[in-house]
C-alpha cells in the first residue's frame, strides 16, 4: 500500500471511531499511534549539526553562554566529542551532545 492510501485509511478509521465513541477518542488513537512508532525501530535519522548560537531554537538548555564555556573547556570535559567546526562556526552534533551528557552524568567523562 502507498503512504497516501494508508493515511486515508487511518483517517477513515479515526472518523468512524469518533462517530461511534465521541471526539475524545481521536486524541487517544493518535497518542497510541505515536507511542507505537517509538517501539518500532525505523530508519536511523542523520544527526543534526546545530550552530551553537541557534541551540536554544531546538533545546531549552544549556544556554548559549554555557555552551560557549563547554567549548572553551573542551579539552578538560571531553566536549570535543559533541562538536565540530566549519571555519569559525561551531556546530553542536545533536545526538553526540546527548551521548556526552549521559556519559558525564554517569561519571565516565
Amino acid at each position: 500500500m502507498q503512504t497516501d492510501a494508508i493515511e486515508k485509511l487511518i483517517d477513515n478509521k479515526i472518523a468512524a471511531a469518533k462517530k461511534e465513541f465521541g471526539a475524545g477518542v481521536e486524541l487517544v488513537i493518535l497518542e497510541v499511534l505515536g507511542l507505537q512508532k517509538l517501539l518500532i525501530p525505523g530508519e536511523k535519522k542523520e544527526s543534526r549539526e546545530i550552530p551553537l548560537t541557534r541551540w536554544n531554537d531546538y533545546h531549552p538548555d544549556p544556554s548559549v553562554p554555557a555552551l560557549r564555556m563547554l567549548v572553551f573547556r573542551k579539552d578538560e570535559n571531553g566536549f570535543d566529542m559533541a562538536m565540530t567546526r566549519r571555519g569559525k562556526r561551531i556546530l553542536i552534533i545533536e545526538d553526540k551532545y546527548f551521548e556526552w551528557k549521559k556519559l558525564r552524568e554517569e561519571g565516565k567523562l
